[in-house]
């Protein structure tokens, strides 16, 4: 491993309520009744006092609300939308987003567990288990967080572990798709230095898309998950502390490669006997396979070296692999079939020095290493079902990824109530591409390596204008990386994106409500964009990755949260992007639909033709939706000798567009959910409902000329929990 180079950068954060000063690595904590603490800027800092957009949940209301997944994230945030490419994961926050999923290729939506990064898409489907809190970081993380976070971060905090003995273990299950899920956790000292935690998640259910044809009486979409983490904090004293966290994880859910065809229509007509995958139904052939499964490790250690001095380490180790086949033709005849592997190996450290959290300047300094090792051992098209068709196309490849960095902010606390902060940084990373093809092996073999260097600034003030009301200036810069299109033999890479954002912001604190406001104004430059689309016979997938010209985005938002009086409790988002287009996109690959006149006499089931170039100018930009809105409404009181709570969670997101040039719309859908508990002697009883609107929005949309393919949303789900605490 190359030496870690650490560049002593004047660095600071927004100064944080005195209250609240904690070193790093120590666990955030509310300091009142109702008010919310963050770790954002790298301590633990009360939100509102945090100058930028941050939407903050804690684990239990997460749990009342039925958000148990990275996919049901956006139902707790306005201006963020999940979807997936296949088994990508790639969040999309005010219009900024990721489309590729090949090796090497990474979100611009940076997801962290417990301060480590995930990296690839893969990696980014999981059930949430024993969560703390997450955090949802809005605008360029450029400065504090780096590469590939153009768009925000995603801060998933997991339980810590503590000296008291406690633990608690639940089961919940869902009738409508015969769906349990059984989660625990048992804390507490093991002497009087060192103190442990083990939890544990199991979900499994029967699925929710059915078989036809061939497939008849049975069942697709059923989860078989887990999720097992380990932790020991060992703490000698107040001024330091060592956190050593273990995880092993199954996401397997054969659903996401499933694709049903728009409108059930037949995509190969002219083949006797065809009979196509219609809404949550399966014809397929091939049987659908995805198993994603990883583990990882960290090392966190905190050591308050001085009062004006604290230095802390981060050591993170990740690996994910997935194995997965599709029937690429969505119908039940053999004509055609898909396998693929995908890994990612990926170690990370951060080594931080940070400044007092008082006085007149606060600064925090650091650098950060990253290397992965991402590959495709091998990427199969066939004509025929997997097990006993044709292999017409196959090709293996690599990805190595160094990444090394410096960065730093410094805050000057210029008066009682005016905060100026400025920081920047600095990333070289290089990329080292292999590809190869398994079927002609004499075909030459493509080897390439560049490097990219990217310096990163942020400058914010802050004005007090009361204890706990203040408003704000931010602009800020970030990147994504390039990145080769591991899908082909092209040595040509994609240059890095940017985004230059402007954020103007006011947040306070009245009579126990939490409320800020916020407007953006972001120029996006150098879009990565990945095109995919499925042609030929037997199908096969053609991706095709550019540098789109530019976009922009302008935008408010709205949040508001706290106690209401006589139990009641609410939280509430809203986010406004009226203006989310591309400014000059005139190379982009679109699918348009053919005219029933253009039809082929007799039909074939072709009902469009993709077209590149294609001028999208002027369009708005994909996965963006105008609108989005969550509002929660919480009840708790005694009853009945127990105590009762309630909470019912309601998230619209509007009209967007999976391709460029306003191609294939997603209407506009909102999802409800609701826990009714009531717990008495450490017990909880539970009834539960997830979507019970029965929603039937599209999480994935691959264009195809024989009739797109889609991905549908599991419908209502309504069940019992019971729980234990001690």
């Amino acid at each position: 491993m190359r030496n870690l180079i650490v560049a002593a950068l004047l660095a600071g954060a927004a100064m944080p309520h005195p209250a609240l000063a904690a070193a790093q690595g120590e666990p955030a904590a509310a300091a009142n009744d109702g008010e919310i603490v963050v770790t954002a800027q790298k301590r633990s800092e009360r939100l509102i006092d945090v100058p930028m957009s941050i939407t903050a949940m804690q684990g239990d209301v997460m749990v009342k609300t039925g958000i148990n997944s990275t996919i049901a994230l956006a139902q707790a945030a306005p201006g963020i939308v999940t979807v997936n490419n296949g088994f990508g994961f790639l969040p999309v926050i005010r219009g900024i987003q990721s489309t590729g999923t090949s090796p090497g290729d990474e979100t611009n939506v940076a997801v962290y567990l417990d301060d480590v990064s995930i990296g690839t898409p893969i990696a980014g489907f999981f059930d949430l288990s024993d969560i703390e809190r997450v955090e949802v970081l809005k605008g360029p993380q450029g400065t504090l967080y780096g590469r590939n976070a153009t768009g925000g971060a995603i801060r998933i905090v997991t339980r810590r572990p503590s000296f008291t003995t406690s633990g608690n273990v639940s089961a919940d299950y869902g009738f409508h798709y015969r769906e349990g899920r059984f989660s625990g956790y048992v804390t507490g000292g093991l002497s009087d230095t060192v103190a442990g935690l083990v939890s544990a998640t199991y979900r499994k259910g029967r699925g929710f898309i059915k078989g036809t044809a061939g497939n008849a009486g049975q069942w697709y979409g059923a989860p078989d998950n887990y999720v097992i983490r380990a932790k020991l904090l060992y703490k000698p004293s107040g001024k330091f502390s060592a956190l050593l966290a273990g995880d092993v994880w199954r996401q397997q859910n054969n659903a996401v490669f499933i694709s049903d065809v728009k409108d059930g229509a037949n995509p190969f007509p002219l083949v006797p006997g065809t009979i196509a995958n219609a809404p949550y139904t399966n014809a397929g052939s091939t049987p659908p396979m995805a198993r994603v499964r990883g583990w990882g490790t960290s090392l966190d250690m905190s050591w308050e070296a001085s009062p004006a001095l604290t230095v802390r380490s981060i050591t993170g180790y990740r690996h994910v692999a997935v194995n997965s086949q599709s029937d690429t033709d969505r119908t039940n005849q053999p004509i055609g079939s898909n396998q693929l592997s995908q890994y990612q190996d990926s170690l990370s450290e951060e080594l931080t020095l940070s400044g007092p959290s008082t006085g007149m300047l606060t600064w925090i300094a650091g650098a950060y290493l990253y290397d992965s090792w991402a590959a495709n051992p091998y990427f199969r098209t066939i004509s025929g079902d997997a097990a006993t068709g044709t292999i017409v196309s196959n090709f293996t490849n690599h990805m190595k990824t160094s990444s090394i960095a410096g960065f730093g902010e410094v805050t000057l606390n210029l008066a009682e109530k005016l905060h100026v902060t400025g920081g920047v940084r600095y990333n070289s990373e290089t990329k080292t591409f292999h590809w190869q093809n398994l079927v002609n092996t004499a075909a030459p073999q493509t080897d390439a390596k560049t490097t990219w260097n990217s310096a990163t600034w942020r400058a914010v003030v802050r004005y007090d204008v009361a204890p706990d009301a203040n408003v704000y200036f931010s602009a800020s810069t970030g990147f994504k990386s390039g990145v080769y299109n591991a899908y082909s033999a092209l040595n040509l890479p994609v240059a890095p994106e940017k985004v230059t954002a402007f954020e103007i912001g006011a947040k306070a604190r009245v009579a126990g409500i939490n409320l800020t406001l916020a407007g953006y104004a972001y120029k996006y430059r150098d879009i990565q964009v990945s095109s995919y689309s499925y042609a030929g016979t037997p199908p096969t997938l053609q991706l095709t990755l550019s540098n789109a010209a530019s976009a922009k985005m302008r935008g408010l938002e709205f949040t508001a949260d706290g106690n209401l009086g006589g139990g009641f409790s609410f939280g509430a988002g809203l986010s406004w992007e009226p203006t989310a287009k591309y400014e000059a996109f005139t190379t982009a690959q679109v699918t348009v639909p053919l005219a029933p006149a253009a039809y082929a006499v007799p039909f074939d089931g072709v009902v469009g033709t993709t077209v590149r170039p294609f001028n999208a100018s002027g369009s708005r930009t994909v996965r963006t939706p105008e609108v989005t809105a969550n509002l929660r409404l919480s009840y708790d009181a005694d009853l009945a000798g127990g105590r009762f709570s309630g909470s019912v969670n309601t998230s619209y997101t509007s009209k967007f567009y999976w391709q460029p040039g306003n191609y294939s719309p997603e209407a506009g859908y909102a999802v409800v959910n609701f826990r009714l508990a009531w717990t008495k002697n450490q017990v909880t009883y539970s009834v539960f409902g997830n979507n019970v609107t029965d929603a039937d929005y599209r999480t994935d949309y691959v264009p195809n000329v024989r009739g797109d393919s889609v991905k549908f949303i599991p419908l209502h789900e309504i069940g019992v929990g019971l729980a234990y605490t001690f």
